[in-house]
Order: C-alpha cells, then sequence, then structure tokens
C-alpha cells in the first residue's frame, strides 16, 4: 500500500523539477533572444508591427526687409480611406456622391473606377487606402467637405497626414541668394545653408502600427515626442529693389549679348546687403537665371576699378601728391613698361593731363607711371599699403562659396618687371564683386570697412532671439587726408570723366568705371572678350547705399563699364532715391520749391506745409486732413493749398510731380511705376483718368 505523504511528496517534487526546469528554458530563451535574436526579431517587428518614425520639423521661414516672405514651408497633405470604420448603410448610401467628388477634384480616375476601388477596400477590410498624395490645404479643406468624408476620422474613414514642402514665393527673384538644403547630397547653397541650424529646427518622434495594404498607422505612445518648429530668419534684402536690379541687369544682358552679370547693393554704414543679383546664360533653357552666385564666387581681374586702391596707396605713400600737376601720357596713347606696350582706351588732352583728369579718364598709363615712379625700388612696399586695407582677405561671409582673394607679393614666383605697373591697373590679380565693392563702401564711409552681412534678425514666433550688429574689419584702411582725398576723385569720375552720363541725376553720385580685358590663361588676353564694371555710391555728399554692377563678356558693339554697366547703377540708384525715406527726407541737401510744387499735378500734402513753414511762406489750406493737394501761388509771397480727392480706380494725372511723390501714389493705388531720366513727370505710359487693371505697371519719363 502507497503511503499517501510519499504520493504527495512525490508529486511536489515532479511539479518543483518540472516549474525548475520551465524557468531554465525561459532564462536560456531570454539569453538567445538577447545575443542571438534581438537584431531578426526587432527587424521583423519593425517590418510588421511596430516601429518610431522621425517626425520632421517645420522648418523656419525666411523673409525679406519689409516682411515679404521669402522662403516658407507649405503644408501638404496624403490622404488615406479607412473603409472599416463607416457605417454599412452610410458607406452604401454615399459611395457614389464620394467617388463623384474625388473624380472630379484629382481628374486622375473616372467615377466608376473611384467607386470600384472604394467597394473593393471595404470589401477586404483595407483600414488605410491610399487617396491622393500632395493635397494643397485648400484641396484638403475641401475634400473635408465630401461625401463621408465629412463625417471626420472615426465616423467617415478620413486619415490626413501633414508633410511640408519649401516654396519660393518670388520664384526666380533672388533664388540664389535664398538658396536651398540637399541633405543628403551635403548642399547647402545661400541662406538656407547657412542658416540651416536655425531653420530646421529639432524633429520628434512617432510610434505607428503596421496595418494592411504596406501603410503605418500613427498611434499614441509614452515614446512619441513633439517635433520643435525651426526658428524665422528676418533678412536685409529689399525684394523691391532687387526685382528692379534684376529686370535692369536682365535688359543689359540681353541688349548687349553678354554671358553673366551680377548686382549688389549694401547699406554703407551699416554695412546690410539690400540687394545681391547673378544671372548667366543657360545654354539649353535659352534664358539667363540665378544658377551661379556671380557676385559671391567669381574672381574677375577688376581692371579700372582696382586704381582707386592704387592712388590710395600713393597717397599713403605721399600725402602732399598734387593732382593738379600734370603727366604726359603721349599722343599716342601707348606706353612701353619693360617689353610690354601698355594702352589707353583714348588719347586724354592730347597727351598732356593733370593727375585729377587722367583719374577720371582712367588713364592706364598714367596711374601706372605714378605706381612705378613711386614703388618700383620697393614695390613690397605699394602691396603693403594694399594689404593694409584688407582687401587682400577673405570676408569670410555667412553665405559660402566666396570666392579667396589674390593679390600676390613681390616675392612670390608669378611676380615679374612689369607686376607692378599691371597691377596698379587691375591686372594678375582677383577680386569677387561683393570683395571690390566693400572696399568702395568703405572709402563712402570715410575709411571703416564693415563686412557685408544678409540677416539681421533671428526669431522664434514673436520673440527675438538673436540681433546682428554690424561687424567692422577695418576701423581705419587709410588716413582720413587720403580717403576725403578719394572722395573727391570719384565724385570726379562722375561729373567730368567716364561716367558723366550719371551726372544728369537729381542727386550726387561718386564712383568707378572698369573695363577688363579677360585674361585666357597662358594664350594672354583676348581683345574681344571684356568684364564692364561700374562701383559707386549715392548721395555722394551723404553716402548712404554702395553699389557694383559687373557684366562679364558683353559680346555687342558696346563693352566699356561706362556705356554696359553704370546704366544699370543708375536705374537702380534712381529707383532707391524715389522710394527711400531715408534719403528722401533730407531736404536741405536737395530742396525742392514752392514753384515747382505749383507745376505739381499733385503735390504731397504734408510736404507742402512743412516747406512753406520751413521757407516762411504764407499760404492757406482747406482741409488739414487731406492727403494729396495741389498749390496756386497767390502772390510773390503767398499760396493757396487746396486739397484734392484723389479717385483710386483712374489713373491719375501725374506730370509735374517729382518721382517720389509720383511712385508713392501709384504703389498706394495697386500700379507699378518704372521711370527714366532725371526730375519731374513729363508724360505717363497711360493716360491720366483711364481705367486699369491693378498691378499693371505704368512708364514714366522724367525731366529736369
Amino acid at each position: 500500500m502507497i503511503d499517501p505523504k510519499n504520493d504527495i511528496l512525490w508529486r511536489v517534487y515532479l511539479l518543483y523539477v518540472l516549474m525548475l526546469l520551465f524557468g531554465i528554458a525561459v532564462v536560456i530563451k531570454i539569453i538567445v533572444i538577447q545575443v542571438k535574436e534581438k537584431d531578426e526579431l526587432l527587424e521583423y517587428a519593425e517590418k510588421n508591427e511596430l516601429k518610431i518614425k522621425d517626425v520632421n520639423a517645420v522648418r523656419g521661414n525666411i523673409f525679406s526687409q519689409n516682411g515679404s516672405l521669402l522662403a516658407i514651408s507649405i503644408p501638404v497633405f496624403s490622404i488615406y480611406f479607412d473603409a472599416m470604420t463607416v457605417d454599412k448603410d452610410l458607406f452604401n448610401k454615399q459611395v457614389n456622391g464620394l467617388a463623384d467628388s474625388l473624380s472630379f477634384m484629382l481628374k486622375d480616375k473616372s467615377k466608376s473606377q473611384y467607386v470600384g476601388m472604394l467597394k473593393k477596400a471595404r470589401e477586404k477590410g483595407n483600414r488605410y487606402l491610399k487617396i491622393a498624395r500632395k493635397v494643397s490645404l485648400k484641396e484638403f479643406k475641401r475634400m473635408q467637405t465630401f461625401p463621408i468624408f465629412k463625417e471626420g476620422k472615426n465616423r467617415g474613414g478620413f486619415i490626413a497626414q501633414r508633410s511640408y514642402v519649401r516654396e519660393i514665393p518670388y520664384k526666380e527673384l533672388a533664388k540664389r541668394t535664398i538658396g536651398y538644403v540637399n541633405e543628403t547630397e551635403n548642399l547647402y547653397v545661400g541662406l538656407e545653408g547657412a542658416y540651416n541650424d536655425y531653420l530646421r529646427g529639432i524633429n520628434g518622434k512617432q510610434m505607428e502600427r503596421h496595418v494592411n495594404g504596406g501603410f503605418w498607422m500613427p498611434v499614441p505612445s509614452i515614446e512619441n515626442i513633439d517635433p520643435q518648429n525651426g526658428k524665422d530668419i528676418y533678412t536685409s534684402i529689399n525684394i523691391d529693389i532687387q526685382d528692379v536690379a534684376e529686370n535692369a541687369l536682365q535688359k543689359c544682358l540681353v541688349e548687349n549679348d553678354a554671358l553673366q552679370g551680377c548686382v549688389i547693393m549694401m547699406d554703407v554704414h551699416s554695412g546690410f546687403v539690400e540687394v545681391m543679383a547673378s544671372l548667366k546664360y543657360n545654354e539649353k533653357k535659352r534664358k539667363y537665371e540665378e544658377a551661379y552666385n556671380f557676385a559671391l564666387a567669381q574672381n574677375v581681374e577688376p581692371g579700372s576699378t582696382f586704381k582707386a586702391v592704387t592712388m590710395l596707396a600713393l597717397l599713403e605713400n605721399n600725402p602732399n601728391l598734387n593732382f593738379s600737376d600734370s603727366l604726359d601720357l603721349g599722343i599716342h596713347a601707348t606706353k612701353k613698361f619693360y617689353n610690354r606696350v601698355m594702352r589707353d582706351s583714348h588719347v586724354i588732352n592730347k597727351g598732356r593731363a593733370t593727375i585729377q583728369e587722367a583719374f577720371e579718364q582712367s588713364s592706364n598709363i598714367a596711374l601706372a607711371t605714378l605706381a612705378v615712379n613711386a614703388f618700383e625700388k620697393n614695390p613690397e612696399k605699394f602691396i603693403d599699403y594694399i594689404y593694409k586695407t584688407s582687401i587682400n582677405k577673405p570676408l569670410n561671409l555667412d553665405i559660402k562659396g566666396e570666392g579667396k582673394p589674390y593679390i600676390k607679393y613681390p616675392t612670390d614666383k608669378t611676380w615679374s618687371k612689369v607686376s607692378l605697373a599691371w597691377m596698379s591697373i587691375g591686372y594678375e590679380l582677383t577680386l569677387t564683386p561683393i570683395q571690390i565693392l566693400t572696399f568702395y563702401n568703405a572709402i563712402a564711409n570715410n575709411g571703416i570697412m564693415v563686412k557685408p552681412q544678409f540677416v539681421k534678425e533671428i526669431r522664434h514666433g514673436n520673440e527675438v532671439e538673436k540681433i546682428f550688429d554690424t561687424i567692422v574689419i577695418n576701423k581705419k584702411i587709410a588716413s582720413e587726408h587720403t580717403i576725403a582725398k578719394l572722395q573727391k576723385l570719384l565724385e570726379g569720375v562722375v561729373k567730368n570723366g567716364t561716367a558723366k552720363s550719371l551726372n544728369k541725376c537729381v542727386f550726387p553720385i561718386a564712383g568707378k568705371t572698369g573695363t577688363a580685358q579677360i585674361s585666357q590663361g597662358s594664350k594672354g588676353y583676348d581683345k574681344k572678350n571684356y568684364t564692364a564694371s561700374f562701383v559707386g555710391y549715392f548721395p555722394a555728399d551723404k553716402p548712404k547705399y554702395t553699389c557694383i554692377v559687373v557684366v562679364s563678356n558683353p559680346r555687342g558693339e558696346k563693352y566699356y563699364g561706362s556705356s554696359v554697366s553704370a546704366p544699370v547703377f543708375k536705374e537702380i540708384a534712381e529707383k532707391v532715391y524715389a522710394t527711400s525715406l531715408g534719403i528722401k527726407d533730407e531736404k536741405e541737401t536737395y530742396p525742392v520749391s514752392c514753384e515747382s510744387y505749383a507745376e505739381a499735378s499733385l503735390t504731397y500734402y504734408q510736404d507742402a506745409i512743412d516747406y512753406c513753414n520751413m521757407m516762411n511762406v504764407d499760404y492757406l489750406d482747406d482741409d488739414l486732413s487731406s492727403e494729396w493737394a495741389h498749390i496756386t501761388p497767390e502772390n510773390s509771397n503767398k499760396v493757396i493749398i487746396k486739397a484734392v480727392e484723389v479717385n483710386k480706380t483712374k489713373v491719375p494725372d501725374l506730370k509735374g510731380m517729382n518721382i517720389t511723390d509720383a511712385v508713392c501714389l501709384l504703389e498706394s493705388m495697386g500700379w507699378k511705376a518704372t521711370f527714366s531720366g532725371c526730375g519731374k513727370v513729363i508724360e505717363q505710359s497711360v493716360e491720366a483718368q483711364s481705367v486699369l487693371e491693378k498691378g499693371k505697371t505704368i512708364n514714366l519719363i522724367l525731366n529736369l
């Protein structure tokens, strides 16, 4: 007979052993999973059940100087349909209506095809049927009103996944300056690339579950992390003047059959760049486009624009250099320096001219002769004066791609007996357009060289996180005496010299033309290929802006900087002067008389009042609240200021108005304005009182 106690103990021991073996097996399996099968199982789970997906942060926006959007991330939606959440009766009743709406909007399938696709999805239990991708916000909101979809996600099976695409509202305008980012190819171009760390934000995490049909559905999880959106960049780019600059540059390139060109304009005192345009001809597309940042990256031999640097060195070496001293330039406009002949473009004053006249007329022979006479025995001294200005150093701009300046030293292997003479007129050295502009900006800024910058602020929402202050590169590129002398010389170039065509503007301009043959390497210089430039600042007596225009390889009849590049500078400067309050407000410099007000059909009301008060002219006015007025002289000491109501639906009579008031009036009424000439409006392309569609352009002709 079996002892009951022993029987129970035997069973307990057996159960204990079995549980121990099971526990050991579990531990062994855990170890195997952790050590051997971990990666395989994780991969299986990721493919078949759950995974954590990166959620991209919304990229920050890029704004222009006046708050216009230069680059923005706009939402697009991928639309899916969960057929199993929809009530059977609702589905059967409204599936035809949904199919009809989808077919009408998307236009990729017929109504019957959509009906078949939706019914098939329901039969198969598809909970994630793809409907459309990259649906715009407007289309998304419209789809939310469709039959079935309007019931929402839980009852109508409407699933929308939002993502973002980058859009440039102004399309080609400033496209290269704005730039782009392609992290796959490691490309960081323009402002997008330079400030990518601020713009991109911080990505989040989202748990997703695999569902039938090969799709992944977001699910709640403690692993989920919301993304932190990128910060916004507020630039110094003036989009209105950028538009003027690109149009003027493109017109110039077309007229002169040029390969490429650029325009840069910067604020004299702060260094903030307000315009940067680079256009190059695309042979395949047969058009000019911003595909290469010529302004920033292209090293060019500056030619005659470098003569201001040479003159700086001459003045620093000899402060008593007398500009009235005369030079023998020769009646043939040629001179031999060692074994090489240098030529002037024309004979100046029958072969004899003062230093000032020679500079104003851009004589190669004069500048080379002065440089050789002063530095032939010690060329290192000439280069040291140049290096002292910092023009030989890279600007280290935030936007990548700046070309490296090349100004060789007498100890370099490429230095020869003619290097001093040819470097003095801008050859055997290379600079980028923005480096040349920075030097001239220092002259306008009384010797203070500031770094060109493109971004003023970085904001996160409405909170300003960073403000960019002016960066001084060189506190004093030369003595005050030298800078003052250079300023007078550059004013003389416009008043009496090669840029005399700019002297017709109502505000003074200072600057220098440049025409340089393009090097063909070992083949020397091709007399058919030139770089035409003009660089200067305005108003010359109170500099506000510096601007450079460089046109490469003009293949038409004109190739001089005075005839190719200077007109582009003029068009930009006139537009800036007409629309810039900072310049316009300096009435004491460029006064307008009451007689000129009286000649205008319309006058800005407050300007007339202010002028009469300033000049102690008596006046009668009938409406202090009016914006526009007409002035009628009553006698020699008194005028009548009569309010004028402007009909906003018709083109106003602009004759007699100053260009500032005319442009402001047109733009406030919804039209654009272009103009040519200087002075007051004498003609307008659209007759007064005409009805014209808003947004159209009215051309104005000015005369003094």
